[in-house]
C-alpha cells in the first residue's frame, strides 16, 4: 500500500478472505502488538501493524474467542481505516467466533435478509430527509448505512497456524444509522437485557445510547442526570409503549405521532420468520431523527442476530424448536420468557396490516425459498470445506462462546437452516392466510 494513505479499500471478497497474523495471541487482558496481511483466496491486499486483543463480553469465558484488530500506518502514525466493499470504512475490524453457530450464517443471513425485506419496494432503508440531511457536507453519498451489521467469513492465520473460521463483521456505530452524533435529536438506544422495559416506566440505566455523543456518558449511566432533554426524548416512545402494553393506551389511534410503522412490522416479521427469541427485549436498536421531549418518530431495527434458525438461547445441548409452536412475539412462546411488551401488542392489534404487508413481500419473492438459498450459496461459496473441518478440529463443538446454554449439535448444517426457514415460512403463510399470488 502507498505509505501516505490512512485509509485503503478492499473488495467484497468472492473467494475465501484470509488473515495471516504475526504475534503473540491475546488474552483476556493483554493487547500485543501484530502485523496482519489480507488475501483474498491467494492475492495478497494490504499489510498493515497494530494492535490486537479479545472482543466482547462472550470471550471472558469462550474457547473460540472474538477478535478485535486496530489497525494504523506507521508512515504516518495516524488510524488505518479499511473500507470493505460497500461498507463504511472501519478503522477496527471485529471478527466473530459465533461459538453458537458454527455454520458462521446466521446473523448475517438474518440482517441481510431484512435489509431486502424493509428496503421494498422503495429501494431505501430510510426515508430520503434521513439522507439528504447530509446534502450540505457531501450531497448525501450514504448509501452504505446498514442500519445493522453485515458480515463476511474469514480464515485467521496465526504465526503459519490455522486459527479458525470467523466472521467479520461490519460496524454497528451511529453512522450506519444516519446517526449525526452532534445533533441531540439523533438518538439511537438499545436495551441492554431490559426484562421489564414493558411494565415499567423508562430507566435510562439498562440502556445504551451509542447517540448522541453526550459527554461522559458511558453504558448504564444515568442519562436523566447527564443529558434531561436527551433521557426525556428517549422516555417518551418507551413510556408511550409501555402504557400501550399495560392497555392504557390504544396504539392504533396514537402510534402515528411516535413510531414509523412499517419499520415495525419488518421488524416482527424477520423476528417471527427467523425464530429470533432474544431479540424481545435485548438485540434491537430504536432511533429516530427528529426526537425531542414532545414529539419524533421512531424506528426499529435489528442487531445481533446469530441466535436464530433454531438457535436458541433457552435450548439444551441437542434441543430443536419446532417450527410451528406458535408465536415468537408471545411471552412464553416455546420455553422462551422474554417478555414479547410491545411486539405481541401490535401483531395482536396490527393484524391487518401485517397480513397485507407478509403478502406484499412473499407476492414479490422478497420472502421466499430462494431468498434463503441464494444468500446460502453465495456465502458458504466463500468457505472452503477443507478449512472447516480444521476449524472443528481446532474448536470442537463443546468450544461455545461463553454462552450459559450448550451447543444445540443438530443446528450446525446449512440444510437445517434451509430447512427451518421453509417450514416456518410455510406456519407464517398458514397463519396470515397466504396462498400465493
Amino acid at each position: 500500500m502507498s505509505e501516505q494513505w490512512d485509509y485503503v479499500t478492499i473488495p467484497m471478497p468472492t473467494q475465501p478472505l484470509r488473515l495471516l497474523v504475526e504475534g503473540e495471541l491475546p488474552t483476556n487482558s493483554t493487547t500485543p502488538d501484530m502485523s496482519v496481511t489480507f488475501f483474498e483466496g491467494t492475492t495478497p491486499l494490504f499489510s498493515a501493524s497494530g494492535t490486537w486483543q479479545t472482543q466482547g463480553q462472550s470471550s471472558e469465558t469462550a474457547n473460540k474467542k472474538n477478535w478485535k484488530f486496530k489497525l494504523g500506518n506507521a508512515e504516518t502514525g495516524n488510524k488505518l481505516a479499511i473500507k470493505v466493499g460497500g461498507w463504511f470504512s472501519m478503522t477496527s475490524i471485529t471478527c466473530k467466533g459465533y461459538g453458537a453457530d458454527r455454520t458462521l450464517m446466521r446473523d448475517s443471513m438474518t440482517t441481510e435478509l431484512w435489509r431486502n425485506i424493509h428496503k421494498y419496494p422503495s429501494g431505501y432503508l430510510a426515508p430520503l430527509s434521513a439522507y439528504s440531511y447530509f446534502d450540505s457536507a457531501d450531497f448525501g453519498v450514504h448509501q452504505s448505512a446498514l442500519f445493522s451489521t453485515a458480515g463476511v467469513p474469514v480464515e485467521i492465520w496465526n504465526n503459519g497456524e490455522f486459527l479458525g473460521l470467523y466472521v467479520m463483521r461490519a460496524d454497528n456505530d451511529p453512522p450506519s444509522y444516519l446517526m449525526d452524533d452532534s445533533n441531540l435529536q439523533h438518538i439511537l438506544i438499545q436495551p441492554q437485557h431490559a426484562g421489564n422495559m414493558w411494565s415499567a416506566s423508562f430507566n435510562s440505566t439498562v440502556w445504551d445510547f451509542p447517540s448522541p455523543d453526550v459527554k461522559k456518558y458511558d453504558t448504564g449511566d444515568d442519562m436523566s442526570q447527564l443529558n434531561p432533554t436527551v433521557n426525556d426524548a428517549a422516555a417518551r416512545i418507551v413510556n408511550w409503549m409501555v402504557s400501550c402494553c399495560e392497555g392504557k393506551t390504544d396504539f392504533r389511534s396514537t402510534y402515528n405521532a411516535y413510531l414509523d410503522l412499517t419499520s415495525a412490522l419488518d421488524y416482527i416479521l424477520i423476528t417471527e420468520w427467523a425464530l429470533s427469541f432474544d431479540s424481545l427485549n435485548n438485540n434491537f436498536m430504536l432511533g429516530s431523527w427528529t426526537a425531542t421531549p414532545t414529539s419524533g418518530i421512531w424506528y426499529f431495527w435489528p442487531y445481533d442476530e446469530d441466535e436464530t434458525w433454531g438457535v436458541a438461547w433457552f435450548l439444551k445441548a441437542n434441543g430443536s424448536i419446532d417450527p410451528t409452536f406458535g408465536w415468537v412475539t408471545e411471552t412464553g412462546g416455546g420455553g422462551n420468557n422474554q417478555p414479547a411488551g410491545i411486539f405481541a401488542v401490535i401483531r395482536e392489534q396490527m393484524r391487518p396490516e401485517l397480513r397485507a404487508r407478509w403478502a406484499q413481500l412473499r407476492d414479490a419473492g422478497v420472502i421466499s425459498d430462494n431468498a434463503v438459498s441464494q444468500f446460502i450459496n453465495t456465502y458458504g461459496a466463500m468457505i472452503n470445506p477443507d478449512m472447516m473441518v480444521q476449524d472443528i478440529t481446532n474448536w470442537p463443538t463443546s468450544a461455545y462462546t461463553g454462552n450459559q446454554y450448550g451447543i444445540i449439535e443438530i443446528a450446525h448444517s446449512t440444510a437445517y437452516i434451509a430447512n427451518i426457514a421453509h417450514q416456518r415460512m410455510a406456519w407464517l403463510d398458514q397463519q396470515f392466510g397466504y396462498s400465493g399470488a
